[in-house]
């Protein structure tokens, strides 16, 4: 009897594109990705034909921003998901509201949350547990040996170019900014980890932990030789003159030099581009001394 269950079974499975090693992605399968880094790593492992479905963090590769949109991250809506008829559901721990991902998983869709830690390690191992999912563990060995190598190679650079600085630079992260007030970047976040990889030095992180109001009197204490922001950092404080032109600000390096550098969205991704990001920072920076 048990004999006569097992092919059956394996047939099921396949049929409903799974397996018994408990892999989630077939070529039947449409696949939902809801993080940048997700949809990133998904076509790195050249598994992009099967996404039907992106969030709006998702800025990589073109192709994948011609994908229907669902919407940002932490503000899904179950429709909207549902609506693209998918089968599998690829999220990270970011992903909002949780009400919205038990109703998919009511609906029968296949739900995965892929552990997200912002460190270089982390990124090998959200690498590695997509690949585990897609049943592409060889692809996901040979990807993160890239990016742990393009990882290691952007560090080395980093640490050269410091060197060849006289001094440590300072740089403030700003998520946004209106008026007088800032609101910075300071440990355990993403742009502290990002800037420390690059060799640059984050005041910030001495004494704030995560996003935190920044008062006048600390901006003119820290004196960052920069300030970085991304482009709706910049949009929500009305552009670069006035960023740069506050009255603290222009009492810093950063404000009597004009020194802001907007970031595009890899710098804080933590994908497959994570190495990329890090040299590019560090030459843009100490490029400039």
């Amino acid at each position: 009897m048990k004999k006569m269950l097992m092919p059956t079974l394996l047939l099921l499975l396949t049929f409903f594109g799974l397996s018994p090693n408990s892999s989630y992605a077939n070529d039947a399968q449409r696949i939902v990705a809801i993080d940048g880094s997700i949809s990133e790593i998904v076509y790195a492992l050249g598994k992009g034909h099967l996404m039907v479905g992106r969030d709006t963090t998702t800025t990589f590769p073109e192709a994948a921003t011609k994908l229907p949109s669902v919407g940002y991250m932490r503000q899904l809506s179950a429709e909207g998901i549902l609506s693209l008829k998918p089968t599998l559901i690829l999220a990270t721990k970011d992903a909002k509201p949780q009400n919205v991902l038990s109703r998919l998983k009511k609906a029968g869709v296949h739900v995965e949350i892929i552990d997200n830690t912002y460190t270089a390690e982390g990124v090998i191992e959200k690498i590695k547990q997509i690949a585990k999912i897609l049943n592409v563990d060889s692809a996901g060995q040979q990807l993160a040996t890239d990016v742990q190598k393009s990882i290691a190679d952007a560090k080395a650079v980093a640490q050269k170019v410091m060197a060849q600085s006289q001094q440590p630079t300072k740089a403030l992260f700003v998520l946004n900014m209106r008026g007088n007030n800032m609101m910075v970047a300071g440990s355990q976040t993403r742009a502290d980890t990002m800037l420390s990889l690059a060799g640059v030095v984050n005041p910030a992180a001495q004494h704030l932990n995560g996003y935190k109001p920044l008062t006048a009197e600390a901006a003119i204490q820290y004196n960052p030789d920069y300030l970085l922001t991304m482009q709706h950092g910049e949009r929500s404080a009305g552009g670069k003159h006035e960023m740069l032109n506050t009255p603290a600000v222009k009492m810093t390096n950063a404000g009597k030099n004009k020194q802001l550098i907007i970031v595009d969205d890899n710098f804080l991704m933590f994908g497959p581009r994570m190495g990329d990001a890090i040299e590019n920072m560090a030459r843009k920076i100490y490029a400039q001394q």
